[in-house]
């Protein structure tokens, strides 16, 4: 199960990639969820890692979307120690084309399968993404 989900990341992975270079867009996934994650009003980069990402990985991939232009990192007004990330005008812009090439990218993938069994297949995996942490 692990090597197949693999080979699907990858697959989907190298897809998007493909979807977005038209668009001069290059980034990680992990770029893109914390796009995503990045309320209007901006968010702590602590409250961004939500426990798929490490603390520290958080903080290198907005180091990473802040050189690219994506992020502005400024100070939290109601706390001088900590920052807050807040999406750029381009940051939204990219956001939104990845938005727009994923939506692409899972139509084309209902007509791969089927609208039936890719709708199965995505309800599936949402319900398997937020279930319990499954016993050891």
């Amino acid at each position: 199960m692990l090597a197949t989900l693999s080979l699907v990341e990858r697959r989907l992975g190298e897809a998007m990639a493909a979807r977005m270079a038209p668009h001069e867009v290059v980034m990680r996934g992990s770029h893109a969820r914390l796009l995503d994650l990045v309320p209007p009003d901006g968010a702590r980069p602590s409250d961004l890692a939500q426990g798929w990402i490490s603390k520290q990985a958080v903080g290198k991939r907005i180091q990473e979307m802040n050189e690219a232009g994506l992020v502005t990192v400024g100070p939290d007004p109601d706390d001088g120690r900590a920052s807050v990330v807040r999406r750029t005008v381009e940051g939204d812009r990219a956001l939104s084309l990845i938005m727009h090439e994923l939506g692409g990218l899972e139509a084309e993938l209902a007509r791969e399968v089927g609208e039936r069994r890719y709708r199965t297949f995505r309800a599936v995996l949402d319900e398997l993404a937020l279930a319990e942490p499954l016993a050891t």
